[in-house]
């Protein structure tokens, strides 16, 4: 049976353990069919890791804005869940998967039409851009499956079973490891594909997961008996939905277009800085996506003991989250600093690419332990469906790296350094302020919790 899990009881470091380290292990998986891709493609050459990570940028996008029915899905479920409304939680789920599968299907299309337009943005070599084109038009046939993965992932975490998204998006993972190698160089007799092989196993990939989703919601187990994939719209719904998480949407599309802003910024300086803040990132985001690992376990436990009024528990899950949150960024900070070019000579052989990479990766040090305080905070407010606070952060303090970078880039000589410098600083502020603020939420809430706790008593 695929059971869900109570989060409003019982030991709370235990739990939101168990139920963080299959998210991350998730996470991990998402991340790694792109670092699997860079890895292989990295032994043709600098312009073609360049080609697929600047084409990732448009994935990413897909993502942010999908961000919307993931994070509204996660928050009510999860509330519904603590509230124990199961058939809440089955039509919020119905109603997200069913809007997902139309809007995914209308993104898919434009992303195929429009690859060559949207790639130009970026002033890419004509080598580069070629390589770009081909990798997003065929990764575009898959992001109906990926978008509405992330979906049914949503409904699994917010009813506290975060073991089935991490078993299934491991399968897939095993089938893009395989399948890579295979299309990319061409082995057992198939023509070398290159950037276009790493492309095709990746849609294989998703479609794979996608299957398996659905086969296990509809099975006679499922975690919610009777869902149906595709049903009638409810605006009421909906409207809930994107109440919740179209801030966390408009942060996440925010953060995407100001990331491909600084890109273009730093494209100036040749192929080669490019790449390397491409592939940075993806580096990044193996401290990024644990640290999002964490947000997401505790925005379905705050979710779950928000719904039950167990307010003394959204507290202590925030201190034990929070703990293993900046322990994560300690490490990423000391693996940066001094494994800079032994981590990076991973995802690219070219000596400069490798020696510049190593600069990137010890500036982004700077900001780590911060960076994860605030995703980490973030998942807190999700919880709560208090989403705007974080949103609003980091949608101000990232958009201002634009004209920093550009200040930067005109009157200093500090170069594409100091853009990367303006991205590090404003990570550091984002970290400060939205912990501050989840302080402050949790400290009203509290007190609130305990003034009506107080009235009841006097007119007993």
């Amino acid at each position: 049976m695929q059971t869900r899990t109570d989060l409003t009881e019982g030991p709370i470091f235990s739990k939101l353990v168990r139920l963080a380290l299959p998210i991350i292990g998730t996470s991990f998986i998402q991340m790694a069919y792109n670092l699997t891709d860079v890895i292989w493609l990295g032994r043709f050459g600098s312009a073609t890791v360049t080609a697929v990570t600047t084409a990732g940028f448009f994935i990413w996008l897909l993502l942010a804005l999908f961000y919307c029915l993931k994070s509204g899905t996660e928050t009510l479920v999860s509330q519904a869940s603590g509230r124990k409304d199961l058939d809440l939680a089955g039509s919020v789920a119905e109603n997200a998967v069913t809007f997902g599968i139309y809007s995914s299907f209308v993104l898919n299309l434009a992303v195929f039409i429009f690859a060559p337009d949207l790639l130009q943005f970026f002033r890419l070599e004509p080598e580069v851009m070629k390589d770009a084109v081909s990798y997003l038009q065929i990764v575009s046939f898959g992001v109906i499956f990926l978008l509405i993965n992330l979906v049914f992932s949503s409904i699994y975490i917010g009813l506290g079973n975060s073991r089935i998204p991490f078993l299934v998006n491991s399968l897939g993972l095993l089938v893009n490891i395989f399948l890579d190698p295979v299309l990319i160089f061409g082995f057992f007799s198939l023509p070398e594909l290159g950037a276009k092989g790493a492309a095709i196993a990746t849609v294989i990939s998703n479609l794979l997961v996608f299957l398996v989703f659905l086969f296990k919601l509809k099975s006679t187990d499922s975690i919610l008996p009777g869902l149906k994939i595709r049903t009638g719209l409810k605006k009421p719904i909906l409207r809930k939905i994107f109440k919740v998480g179209l801030p966390v949407s408009v942060q996440q599309v925010a953060f995407c277009l100001f990331s491909m802003g600084v890109a273009r910024i730093v494209s100036q300086y040749g192929t080669i800085p490019l790449g390397v803040q491409n592939v940075g990132s993806n580096i990044e985001a193996l401290s990024w996506s644990t640290a999002l690992g964490f947000s997401t376990a505790l925005g379905s436990f705050t979710g779950q003991n928000y719904g039950a009024g167990e307010y003394d528990r959204i507290s202590r899950g925030y201190f034990c989250i929070l703990f293993l949150s900046i322990s994560l960024g300690l490490i990423a900070t000391v693996g940066f600093v001094f494994l800079g070019e032994e981590i990076f000579s991973l995802f690219s052989k070219d000596p400069e690419m490798v020696l510049i990479g190593a600069t990137y990766l010890k500036i982004l040090a700077v900001s780590q332990v911060f960076m994860c305080i605030e995703i980490t905070s973030a998942g807190g407010f999700y919880g709560l469906g208090k989403t705007k606070p974080p949103s609003i952060t980091s949608v101000l303090f990232t958009g201002l790296r634009i004209p920093a970078a550009l200040l930067v880039v005109s009157f200093t000589s500090y170069g594409y350094t100091g853009v990367w410098w303006c991205i590090s600083i404003s990570s550091v502020i984002k970290g400060v302020i939205v912990a501050s603020l989840y302080f402050y939420t949790v400290r009203r809430l509290s007190a609130s919790r305990t003034l009506s706790l107080g009235a009841a008593g006097d007119h007993q």
